[in-house]
């Protein structure tokens, strides 16, 4: 579907939507940490795959997932087992698109015990921190480059890479270390996220890769 020139995903009617005109001021004033926004990057029209994004407003930290497939039932098998690692305090709402992907909502917030909220159809502005993170991806993944040939191991660290590189927003800390902040005031950091271990070594060697990737 094209619209104002350019292609779009499809959005339809999402059942039992909470509108994001309920959701609390609280969000917008990015000064709790907790409040996600997420989407969908996707690569060439013949993918089968898709990337889940993302991101918390107020740290900026950032989770990438390859999907399986572009359905429902993917978006939430990811979701859930990302946001398991986290702490209660840090998993106050996730805000959507009106994406058939997220049509499993209700799932994703009774297992996590999360709030859900949806943008205006076709207002993909109002979850503006997660477009601004998916155009720092597409540095990594330009657009046209297809995701079914991505390796998990690329995707975390693109991952690794969101995370760990410094931010004006954020006073020059990473968004890795802002949530070190979060997780320190809350006397919590003995549950730090970890990145997929895919070998003992991982953060040097993706640490070396950073540094030839720059953002």
């Amino acid at each position: 579907m094209k619209k104002h020139g350019r292609r779009v995903k499809h959005q339809g009617k999402i059942p039992d939507a909470i509108s994001i005109d309920q959701r609390p001021q609280e969000v917008n004033d990015r000064k709790i940490a907790g409040h996600w926004e997420t989407d969908d990057v996707e690569g060439r029209r013949s993918d089968k795959s898709a990337l889940s994004t993302t991101v918390e407003r107020k740290t900026r930290y950032t989770i990438i997932s390859k999907l399986k497939n572009r359905t429902a039932e993917a978006k939430q098998q990811a979701l859930v087992h990302r946001f398991r690692c986290f702490p209660t305090f840090l998993k106050k709402s996730i805000t959507a698109d009106n994406g058939m992907e997220n049509s499993n909502h209700k799932e994703v917030a009774r297992i996590l015990k999360i709030l859900m909220f949806f943008c205006h159809a076709y207002h993909s502005w109002e979850k503006g921190t997660n477009e601004n993170t998916n155009g720092r991806i597409r540095r990594y993944i330009p657009k046209g480059k297809s995701i079914d040939t991505l390796s998990d191991e690329e995707v975390a660290q693109v991952e690794y890479a969101l995370n760990n590189t410094p931010r004006k927003c954020l006073g020059f800390l990473t968004p890795q270390e802002a949530l070190e902040q979060e997780l320190k005031a809350a006397g919590q950091m003995h549950k730090k996220p970890k990145i997929i271990p895919f070998f003992v070594s991982w953060e040097v060697n993706a640490a070396q890769w950073l540094q030839s990737h720059p953002i």
